[in-house]
């Protein structure tokens, strides 16, 4: 799935739940302004979520508590 151009200004990008198990989700080239990306019980085992190279990202998107200190879940790949 690519949601590359799109643009997410506020509100929520729900992932809550999901099972991510191959291929990709990809938000590479989307505009983020703000909002919230929430991933809660969403489980991986394979595939990958990547916000590589986005348009925009001030301010970037907050994530749920499945990002904790050490970074976000086996999988999401955020910009460098």
């Amino acid at each position: 799935m690519h949601f590359g151009r799109a643009t997410f200004s506020g509100g929520e990008v729900y992932l809550n739940g999901a099972t991510f198990s191959g291929g990709e989700v990809s938000f590479r080239s989307a505009a983020f302004s703000g909002g919230l990306v929430n991933f809660g019980s969403a489980t991986f085992s394979g595939g990958e979520v990547s916000f590589r190279n986005p348009r925009g990202w001030v301010p970037p998107p907050a994530f749920d508590r499945a990002f904790d200190e050490s970074g976000p879940p086996p999988g999401v790949t955020l910009p460098s």
